[in-house]
């Protein structure tokens, strides 16, 4: 990761690393202009921090002879202590406690230098394409550094920090947690200008128990927010309505007729496709789905706060793209699959099957909707899967097909309802077989479950099947 050029001796100075240098002396003042944390992709003039993580230890690929490659390798103290007798006496190293710590610590340092305002993503669902989203409207007038992937995590962000360069104009990042105080310790990295709240859902309720846990750890966002920033959020969300937020500016958006950035749902076409009306202007999304409406007023309302005109954020909105397997509909001899396989929690199943149900259709076709389980909702997990069925019951949808053992609940719940169009199967072979059987020509089949589950296989599957 290219940077501005540092010196070693800016590490040592800084307070909260107690950092030592165990090279040549004189090299302190030696510039470094790039960061890694991966021994495959060392450069010359890089910092290589070596990471512990849950699964990996950077240090174990350390040797003597890779010390060559770069500027430096900062590593853990007590590592350094058992195994310096393996290098020579010149080798590079900055000492520290903790590498994450250092990286962290660096990248903010890094980020303070750069005055430009810093767009802040979180929610329980949506964030990477509400990012990617924010970023496209913004790039058509500003120069936009954005996260890549999904790096919105305590290494990702850092890694994106470091990717800043003085032609950078704004900042936009997604900011993911799953434990209380990740967000705040985030936000410390950041020095958020803008802080966007999409949702309060039902993601990794194991670890904060309710949605009030899942508010109280979103708000973490504004922690070190700067003080006359301003908060963007969503007030069709019926929680974070109820929010309090700290910042001097306010923002919200949504369909109801008091958001400040409103917009009215007008279709919903046979590709999943939304147009909804905004300041006067019909905007139909490039991309599928109900719940990319909500992301589509998002980026609206930071466009807004950036003056952006009305005509160049439908223009924008039109074009954007789809992200991988958020999502998709890809068509097979006729048959429409909405891949949304990426991921699920109650919320956006919720918003998969509403879309579902509002995809336009001829007379003679159906909708049919294949469904993983939903993981990490701890206590919450039954409730939430029973009411997959009485959703479901509600909309025009000729068959649910179930797979997972939480979604045995949901099954249940449906024979207890008196909800007929549900199957439940013990594995993905017969539920393609059965698929197969049932799907005819223009038919909606959408798929969707938790990452753990792969759900995206049930796609291939079929796929093959009805190639042969």
């Amino acid at each position: 990761m290219k940077i501005k050029s540092f010196k070693i001796r800016d590490l040592l100075s800084h307070p909260a690393l107690q950092a030592e240098w165990k090279g040549d002396p004189e090299r302190t003042e030696i510039e470094f202009s790039s960061v890694c944390t991966d021994t495959r992709m060392m450069v010359r003039d890089a910092l290589f921090f070596a990471l512990r993580g849950e699964r990996f230890d950077a240090h174990r690929f350390l040797t003597a002879d890779i010390a060559d490659k770069v500027t430096a390798l900062v590593v853990n103290r007590s590592w350094y202590e058992s195994n310096k007798q393996n290098f020579n006496s010149g080798t590079p190293f900055l000492v520290v406690d903790d590498t994450l710590l250092a990286l962290q610590e660096m990248a903010r340092q890094y980020r303070l230098g750069f005055d430009i305002p810093v767009v802040a993503i979180t929610g329980s669902s949506g964030k990477t394409t509400a990012k990617e989203m924010i970023a496209y409207v913004l790039s058509q007038h500003f120069t936009v550094h954005k996260n890549i992937k999904s790096y919105n995590n305590h290494v990702g962000v850092p890694l994106t920090l470091f990717g800043l360069e003085p032609e950078h104009e704004i900042l936009v990042t997604e900011l993911g947690t799953n434990h209380f105080g990740e967000l705040k310790r985030l936000s410390y990295l950041v020095q958020p200008t803008v802080c966007v709240i999409l949702n309060i859902g039902y993601a990794h309720l194991e670890f904060f128990n309710s949605l009030e846990g899942v508010a109280k750890a979103k708000m973490e966002i504004f922690a070190f927010a700067a003080d006359d920033g301003t908060a963007i959020y969503n007030c069709d969300d019926s929680i974070l309505s109820k929010q309090r937020f700290p910042l001097k500016h306010k923002l919200c958006f949504g369909t109801r007729e008091q958001a400040e950035v409103s917009a009215s749902i007008q279709e919903c076409d046979v590709f999943a496709q939304y147009t909804f009306l905004f300041d006067n202007r019909a905007i139909k999304l490039g991309i599928p789905g109900r719940h990319n409406v909500e992301n589509a007023l998002a980026a609206t309302a930071v466009a807004k706060h950036f003056s952006v005109a009305s005509e160049s954020i439908q223009n924008r909105l039109q074009c954007f793209e789809a992200v991988d397997k958020r999502m998709q509909v890809e068509w097979y001899d006729d048959i429409a699959i909405l891949n949304d396989a990426y991921n699920s929690n109650p919320n956006s199943l919720k918003a998969a099957l509403l879309t579902l149900n509002d995809m336009h259709i001829q007379s003679s076709s159906r909708r049919l909707a294949v469904l993983g389980d939903m993981l990490e909702l701890g206590d919450f997990s039954r409730a939430e899967h029973e009411k997959v069925a009485d959703l479901a019951k509600t909309l025009d949808i000729h068959s649910l097909f179930l797979f997972g053992d939480k979604m045995r609940w949901a099954k249940s719940k449906a024979k207890e309802i008196g909800y007929t169009a549900v199957q439940h199967y013990d594995s993905k072979e017969a539920l393609v077989a059965e698929l197969y059987d049932t799907i005819q020509p223009g038919d909606i089949v959408l798929v969707k479950g938790s990452r753990g589950l792969q759900m995206e296989t049930i796609i291939e599957a079929l796929k093959n099947k009805m190639s042969l």
